[in-house]
């Protein structure tokens, strides 16, 4: 089964080994990763929809909301959070190239 990490591996592996990659393979890549990308996007989205629930609650009690904001980032694996977020962004990035360098025919 293909995931999102395994079709990077390949795709740095086939770049390492400066592997000619066609057009068409950038753009299968990148509608695969996209596909396959989200799980990432869900994470993101539940990991901020509890920061704003723990968030909520603590202004509920009258504390500020910057204190509120940084303690809901305690109470959540934010280091995790942060991976997955920039995980998704270089995914994008990818796909983003991906295209650009498909119209590319030569370099």
């Amino acid at each position: 089964m293909q995931t999102y990490k395994s079709i990077m591996e390949e795709m740095e592996k086939r770049v390492r080994n400066n592997e000619a990659i066609s057009p068409a393979s950038w753009i299968e890549v990148a509608l695969r990763i996209n596909l396959l990308g989200s799980e990432l996007d869900n994470k993101i989205a539940n990991y901020e929809a509890m920061m704003i629930s723990i968030e909520a609650e603590y202004l509920k009690n009258d504390m500020s909301s910057a204190k509120a904001k940084t303690l809901a980032k305690a109470e959540v694996d934010y280091k995790e959070y942060l991976e997955i977020k920039s995980q998704f962004k270089r995914l994008n990035e990818f796909i983003m190239l991906a295209k650009r360098r498909a119209v590319i025919q030569d370099i």
